[in-house]
C-alpha cells in the first residue's frame, strides 16, 4: 500500500466536522470594523500627504503597508498562517526595516496574527465550531498555559524593569503564532506539509541573497576576533548557521516525506546553497550537530517507514558520496581546521572561549540577583562587553527563574508529544522533532535573543512543532 503522509490532508478532515459552517460568506461585524479601520487610515493618509505632513517614501511605505492589510483581510486564515511562517522565514533579506526602533516587518507579522485570531474570534460565535475547537485543544492546556505563562513573565520583568515594552515586539510576534497554531480550529489551520513549504520558500529567498553578499564579498566579519567570517543578512555568523542547519534539515524532511515530486527538487536545490553559507560562517556548533541530527532522522525515517527506507538510502548516500568527493576542497576551509581542533583555542582576543564566558558571565552580580522574574528583556551588551553565548543563560538573565521554567515546560511538553507522534509512525513529528531538537541544542552555545528575526524564527520552529503535534494528536 502506498504510504501517505497526514502532512497534508489533516485540515480536510476538521472541515468535515463543522460542515457548512466553512462556506459562510457573509461579513460578521470584525470583518466590517476592519474593513473600516483600514479605509479611515487611508483616507487619514491621503489627507497628509495632500497637507505635506508626511515625506514621499514614508507615505509610499504605508501604502503599501495599508494595501498588504487589505489583502491580507481577504484571504483564508490557512493562507494568513502560511504568510506569517514565510514572513517569519524570509525577512532576513530584509537590512533596513527598523523604524525609531521599531521593527516594521515584525509588525506586519503581528498584524497578520490580529487578523488570524479576529477572524478565530468571528467563526468561534458558532457552537458548534466553539466545541469542535474545545475538543481539539482539551490536551494543549497546560502547553497553551505555559506559552501564555512565559508571555506574562516576559512583560512582567520588562515593565518592572522600566524598560521599553517595545523590546518585547519580536517575542510578543512569535508568542502570538505559538498561541493561534494552539488554539485556533485545525480547520483554520494549513497542513504541516504547507507551512513546511511556506518556510522553505523563504529560506530560499533568504539563501539567494546571501550568496550574493557571499559571491560579493561583503557581510563578512571585520572584528577584533574571528575576522572573515559570513555574517549574512542576519549580520551575525552564529545565528546564520544555525538558521541554515535547521532550513538544511527541513530540506531533507521535505525530499523523504513530499507527495509533490517538484516540491522534492525544490528541498533538494535548496540544500546545497545552504550548506555552502553554513561553512562559510565556519560555525563548528551548528556542523557537529547537524551531523548527529540527520544520520539520526535518516535512521528512525528507515525504521518507521521501512516502504521509504530505499529512498533514505539512496539519499543519504548520495550526499556522503558529494561530501567525499569534495573532501579535499573542503578540507581547505577554515571551517575544517576549526572542526579539527579538539579545544577551543587562543584566547578573547582570537576566538571565544565558551567556558569562559559562561564562568564569567554567570559571576556577574545582576546574573547572581535575577531572582524569580530577572532582569528584563533589553540585554545591556554595551554594558557587560559579551553575550551570555546560551538561550537558557540569557532566560535566566533576562525572565528569570519563572521565564526558564516556563521555556523548559513548553520545549519538555512538546518534545515529549513530538515523540509520542513518532511511535505513532507519524511524519510530520519526525520532521519538526529533527528542526526542534537542532535548534534546541545549538542554543546551548548561541541565543537566538540577539537579533529580532532570530526570535521570530526561533518561534516558528516551536510553532511548526505545535502545529505537527496537534496533527498527530488529531489522527
Amino acid at each position: 500500500m502506498k504510504f501517505k503522509s497526514f502532512e497534508h490532508v489533516w485540515p480536510l478532515a476538521s472541515a468535515r466536522k463543522v460542515g457548512p459552517l466553512k462556506a459562510r460568506t457573509t461579513l460578521s461585524s470584525t470583518s466590517i470594523l476592519i474593513w473600516a479601520g483600514i479605509v479611515i487610515s487611508g483616507s487619514v493618509l491621503c489627507g497628509l500627504i495632500v497637507l505635506g505632513r508626511v515625506p514621499l517614501m514614508l507615505a509610499a511605505g504605508a501604502s503599501l503597508a495599508l494595501a498588504g492589510l487589505a489583502v491580507l483581510a481577504t484571504l483564508r486564515s490557512q493562507s494568513k498562517f502560511m504568510w506569517m511562517f514565510f514572513l517569519n522565514a524570509c525577512f532576513l533579506v530584509v537590512p533596513q526595516r527598523e523604524f525609531s526602533g521599531t521593527d516594521l516587518v515584525v509588525l506586519l507579522s503581528l498584524a497578520t496574527a490580529l487578523l488570524i485570531a479576529c477572524g478565530i474570534s468571528s467563526n468561534n460565535r458558532s457552537f458548534a465550531v466553539t466545541a469542535v475547537a474545545a475538543a481539539e485543544n482539551r490536551y494543549f492546556g497546560l502547553m497553551l498555559w505555559a506559552i501564555v505563562g512565559f508571555g506574562t513573565i516576559a512583560f512582567t520583568s520588562t515593565v518592572s524593569n522600566s524598560q521599553s515594552a517595545l523590546v518585547l515586539l519580536p517575542w510578543l510576534n512569535g508568542i502570538a503564532l505559538a498561541i493561534l497554531v494552539s488554539s485556533a480550529p485545525s480547520f483554520q489551520l494549513p497542513s504541516f506539509m504547507n507551512a513546511r513549504r511556506a518556510i522553505l520558500v523563504g529560506g530560499g529567498i533568504a539563501s539567494l541573497y546571501d550568496l550574493y553578499l557571499l559571491g560579493t564579498g561583503r557581510a563578512l566579519n571585520v572584528g577584533p576576533f574571528n575576522s572573515g567570517r559570513f555574517t549574512g543578512s542576519l549580520g551575525d555568523y552564529e545565528l546564520l548557521a544555525e538558521f541554515y542547519g535547521a532550513i538544511i534539515l527541513l530540506g531533507l524532511t521535505a525530499v523523504i516525506f513530499e507527495d509533490s515530486p517538484r516540491w522534492r527538487l525544490l528541498a533538494a536545490s535548496l540544500i546545497v546553497p545552504s550548506f555552502i553559507i553554513l561553512l562559510a560562517t565556519q560555525s563548528r556548533g551548528p556542523v557537529v550537530i547537524l551531523c548527529a541530527v540527520a544520520p539520526a532522522l535518516a535512521l528512525t525515517s528507515a525504521v518507521t517507514f521501512r516502504h521509504l527506507a530505499r529512498k533514505v538510502f539512496f539519499l543519504f548516500a548520495t550526499l556522503s558520496l558529494i561530501i567525499y568527493s569534495f573532501f579535499s576542497a573542503l578540507s581547505a576551509l577554515p571551517v575544517f581546521a576549526r572542526l579539527s581542533s579538539v579545544q577551543f583555542e587562543g584566547s578573547v582576543e582570537s576566538t571565544l572561549n565558551r567556558a569562559g564566558v559562561w564562568g564569567y558571565f554567570t559571576q556577574l552580580p545582576r546574573f547572581i540577583d535575577a531572582g524569580l522574574i530577572g532582569n528584563g528583556f533589553h540585554y545591556p551588551y554595551e554594558e557587560i562587553g559579551t553575550y551570555p553565548h546560551s538561550i537558557y543563560l540569557w532566560l535566566l538573565w533576562s525572565g528569570g527563574t519563572l521565564g526558564l521554567i516556563a521555556f523548559v515546560l513548553l520545549i519538555s511538553l512538546l518534545l515529549f508529544k513530538l515523540f509520542r507522534g513518532i511511535l505513532l509512525h507519524h511524519s510530520a513529528s519526525l520532521s519538526a522533532t529533527a528542526v526542534l531538537t537542532y535548534i534546541l541544542l545549538d542554543e546551548i552555545k548561541i541565543e537566538a535573543a540577539r537579533t529580532s528575526a532570530s526570535v521570530s524564527f526561533l518561534w516558528v520552529a516551536l510553532s511548526l512543532a505545535l502545529l505537527a503535534s496537534r496533527e498527530q494528536r488529531e489522527h
